[in-house]
């Protein structure tokens, strides 16, 4: 008889054999095109396992819509933990992290934009939520005063336009050539970043 924690480790299995397979098909066809028999198929269950786990093809969407946004909300953060401050060009290791996960999950990410290329706009928001909330940048000295919030909605643009370019590049960089630029493109002018608070992002998407 299966125990409770084989059954957990089936569930997730099976939960993620069908997100695969959704993505897969949405790359392939387009979200509107795809159907539940489609993903239940390519799978390799069937309808009423597929209904076990999501209502419908919208849930399964905003499940991997959320997962993807929690983990590159949590990107940021990892590498400095126990740290007050950081100089601003040592902060590729969070750059790093960044390109990773897209990579990692660069099929996810494609699918996502595929459905609405405002996608992009909810990682710019994450991005200068966590920015906001977690870290504060100190310019050099004798940098022209500038507003906070323009200058961070710059620089947080700034990095999604990159990430951006490089998944409509075909992801045809690595991902450590791609966070050196980023920190070459954004980071000139920054002393340092201190911390408020230390630790992973809370965020929920």
């Amino acid at each position: 008889m299966a125990t409770e924690k084989q059954l957990d480790r089936r569930t997730r299995r099976t939960r993620q054999a069908i997100k695969a397979a959704f993505v897969s098909l949405i790359l392939e066809r387009g979200y509107e095109a795809v159907t539940i028999l489609d993903v239940a198929k390519r799978a390799d269950y069937n309808r009423g396992t597929f209904y076990k786990h999501f209502v419908g093809k919208e849930e399964l969407l905003q499940e991997i819509r959320s997962e993807f946004l929690l983990g590159f909300a949590e990107t940021l953060l990892v590498p400095y933990e126990g740290m007050d401050l950081v100089k601003a060009e040592d902060i590729y290791p969070s750059a790093l992290q960044l390109f990773n996960h897209i990579e990692k999950h660069k099929d996810e990410f494609q699918a996502l934009l595929s459905v609405d290329r405002s996608f992009g706009f909810e990682l710019y928001d994450v991005l200068r939520e966590s920015m906001r909330r977690d870290m504060h940048i100190i310019m050099d000295e004798g940098s022209p005063a500038l507003d906070y919030e323009i200058l961070l909605s710059y620089q947080m643009s700034a990095a999604m336009g990159v990430i951006l370019y490089w998944e409509e590049s075909g992801f045809k960089y690595s991902t450590s050539y791609m966070a050196d630029q980023l920190i070459g493109l954004v980071n000139r002018k920054m002393d340092k970043i201190t911390f408020k608070k230390i630790g992973l992002c809370q965020f929920q998407p």
